[in-house]
Protein backbone atom coordinates (compact mmCIF):
# COMPACT_ATOMS: atom_id res chain seq x y z
CA UNK A 1 0.00 0.00 0.00
CA UNK A 2 1.37 3.38 -0.97
CA UNK A 3 1.47 6.05 1.68
CA UNK A 4 1.24 9.67 0.62
CA UNK A 5 4.66 11.26 0.60
CA UNK A 6 5.00 14.03 3.16
CA UNK A 7 6.07 17.43 1.91
CA UNK A 8 9.68 18.35 2.63
CA UNK A 9 10.52 20.55 5.60
CA UNK A 10 9.57 24.15 4.78
CA UNK A 11 12.77 26.07 5.47
CA UNK A 12 11.30 29.32 4.15
CA UNK A 13 8.44 29.13 6.65
CA UNK A 14 10.93 28.36 9.42
CA UNK A 15 13.08 31.40 8.58
CA UNK A 16 10.06 33.69 8.29
CA UNK A 17 8.76 32.40 11.63
CA UNK A 18 12.07 33.04 13.38
CA UNK A 19 12.17 36.58 11.98
CA UNK A 20 8.52 37.29 12.86
CA UNK A 21 8.99 36.07 16.43
CA UNK A 22 12.37 37.75 17.02
CA UNK A 23 11.33 41.09 15.52
CA UNK A 24 7.96 40.94 17.30
CA UNK A 25 9.77 40.29 20.59
CA UNK A 26 12.06 43.28 20.00
CA UNK A 27 9.29 45.63 18.86
CA UNK A 28 7.06 44.63 21.73
CA UNK A 29 9.78 45.24 24.29
CA UNK A 30 10.87 48.62 22.93
CA UNK A 31 7.74 50.11 21.34
CA UNK A 32 5.96 50.89 24.60
CA UNK A 33 8.18 49.34 27.29
CA UNK A 34 5.78 50.14 30.14
CA UNK A 35 3.04 48.19 28.34
CA UNK A 36 5.15 45.19 27.31
CA UNK A 37 2.61 42.87 28.97
CA UNK A 38 0.41 43.79 26.00
CA UNK A 39 2.72 44.97 23.21
CA UNK A 40 4.93 41.88 23.03
CA UNK A 41 2.01 39.55 22.36
CA UNK A 42 0.44 41.98 19.92
CA UNK A 43 3.66 42.55 17.95
CA UNK A 44 4.50 38.84 17.81
CA UNK A 45 0.90 38.01 16.89
CA UNK A 46 0.77 40.52 14.03
CA UNK A 47 4.04 39.39 12.49
CA UNK A 48 3.31 35.68 12.94
CA UNK A 49 -0.20 36.25 11.58
CA UNK A 50 1.33 37.67 8.40
CA UNK A 51 3.45 34.52 8.03
CA UNK A 52 0.36 32.35 8.56
CA UNK A 53 -2.03 34.28 6.31
CA UNK A 54 -1.83 31.78 3.44
CA UNK A 55 -1.34 28.73 5.62
CA UNK A 56 -4.35 28.77 7.93
CA UNK A 57 -7.89 30.07 7.67
CA UNK A 58 -8.76 33.22 9.59
CA UNK A 59 -5.16 34.05 10.45
CA UNK A 60 -6.37 37.30 12.03
CA UNK A 61 -7.57 35.19 14.96
CA UNK A 62 -3.95 34.21 15.56
CA UNK A 63 -3.15 37.85 16.36
CA UNK A 64 -5.87 38.05 18.99
CA UNK A 65 -5.01 34.65 20.49
CA UNK A 66 -1.32 35.52 20.75
CA UNK A 67 -1.99 38.90 22.36
CA UNK A 68 -4.45 37.43 24.87
CA UNK A 69 -2.16 34.47 25.63
CA UNK A 70 0.83 36.73 26.24
CA UNK A 71 -1.17 39.11 28.42
CA UNK A 72 -2.60 36.27 30.51
CA UNK A 73 0.85 34.71 30.91
CA UNK A 74 2.36 38.09 31.83
CA UNK A 75 -0.19 38.69 34.56
CA UNK A 76 0.32 35.20 36.00
CA UNK A 77 4.09 35.76 35.98
CA UNK A 78 3.69 39.20 37.58
CA UNK A 79 1.40 38.09 40.40
CA UNK A 80 2.33 34.43 40.99
CA UNK A 81 5.88 33.65 39.85
CA UNK A 82 8.62 34.76 42.26
CA UNK A 83 11.18 37.21 40.89
CA UNK A 84 14.21 35.48 39.38
CA UNK A 85 12.38 32.23 38.57
CA UNK A 86 13.00 32.53 34.83
CA UNK A 87 12.49 28.81 34.26
CA UNK A 88 9.00 28.97 35.75
CA UNK A 89 8.24 32.28 34.03
CA UNK A 90 9.16 30.76 30.67
CA UNK A 91 6.99 27.73 31.31
CA UNK A 92 4.03 29.93 32.26
CA UNK A 93 4.48 32.18 29.22
CA UNK A 94 4.76 29.16 26.93
CA UNK A 95 1.73 27.45 28.44
CA UNK A 96 -0.42 30.58 28.20
CA UNK A 97 0.58 31.50 24.64
CA UNK A 98 0.68 27.93 23.41
CA UNK A 99 -2.79 27.19 24.75
CA UNK A 100 -4.28 30.38 23.30
CA UNK A 101 -2.72 29.68 19.89
CA UNK A 102 -3.72 26.01 20.06
CA UNK A 103 -7.36 27.13 20.07
CA UNK A 104 -6.74 28.37 16.51
CA UNK A 105 -4.49 25.51 15.37
CA UNK A 106 -6.72 22.69 16.62
CA UNK A 107 -9.18 23.40 13.81
CA UNK A 108 -6.43 23.36 11.19
CA UNK A 109 -3.98 20.58 11.94
CA UNK A 110 -3.74 17.13 13.44
CA UNK A 111 -1.52 16.62 16.49
CA UNK A 112 -2.07 20.27 17.45
CA UNK A 113 -1.63 19.51 21.16
CA UNK A 114 2.11 19.34 20.53
CA UNK A 115 1.99 23.07 19.87
CA UNK A 116 1.43 23.72 23.58
CA UNK A 117 4.31 21.43 24.60
CA UNK A 118 6.70 23.05 22.12
CA UNK A 119 5.74 26.54 23.28
CA UNK A 120 6.55 25.60 26.87
CA UNK A 121 9.92 24.23 25.75
CA UNK A 122 10.61 27.26 23.53
CA UNK A 123 9.71 29.97 26.03
CA UNK A 124 11.45 28.19 28.90
CA UNK A 125 14.59 27.88 26.79
CA UNK A 126 14.36 31.47 25.58
CA UNK A 127 13.70 33.03 28.95
CA UNK A 128 15.76 30.82 31.29
CA UNK A 129 18.64 29.32 29.34
CA UNK A 130 19.30 31.92 26.63
CA UNK A 131 17.85 35.15 27.97
CA UNK A 132 18.65 38.36 26.18
CA UNK A 133 17.14 41.03 24.05
CA UNK A 134 17.78 39.20 20.78
CA UNK A 135 18.28 35.59 21.85
CA UNK A 136 14.93 35.06 23.56
CA UNK A 137 12.78 35.86 20.53
CA UNK A 138 15.14 34.08 18.16
CA UNK A 139 15.20 30.89 20.24
CA UNK A 140 11.43 30.87 20.68
CA UNK A 141 11.00 31.41 16.94
CA UNK A 142 13.47 28.66 16.05
CA UNK A 143 11.87 26.02 18.28
CA UNK A 144 8.24 26.87 17.56
CA UNK A 145 9.07 27.34 13.87
CA UNK A 146 10.33 23.76 13.62
CA UNK A 147 7.19 22.56 15.38
CA UNK A 148 4.94 24.62 13.10
CA UNK A 149 6.66 23.49 9.91
CA UNK A 150 6.26 19.86 10.98
CA UNK A 151 2.68 20.21 12.23
CA UNK A 152 1.48 21.98 9.07
CA UNK A 153 2.44 18.83 7.15
CA UNK A 154 -0.62 17.15 8.74
CA UNK A 155 -3.66 19.30 7.98
CA UNK A 156 -7.11 18.26 9.07
CA UNK A 157 -9.78 17.65 6.51
CA UNK A 158 -11.68 20.84 5.84
CA UNK A 159 -14.68 21.02 8.12
CA UNK A 160 -17.42 23.58 8.21
CA UNK A 161 -17.79 25.21 11.60
CA UNK A 162 -20.77 27.25 12.69
CA UNK A 163 -19.99 30.89 12.02
CA UNK A 164 -17.32 30.18 9.39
Amino acid sequence: MDHPKAAPFDGVLWFQWIMATAVGWLLGRFLLPNLSFWTIGLAIGILQGIVLQHRIRKSWQWILATAVGWMLGSFIILFVVPQGMDFLAGAVAGLAMGTAQWVILRREIQWSGWWIVMNVVAWTTGMAFLPGILLTGTMVGAITGIALALLLRFPKAIEVYPGD
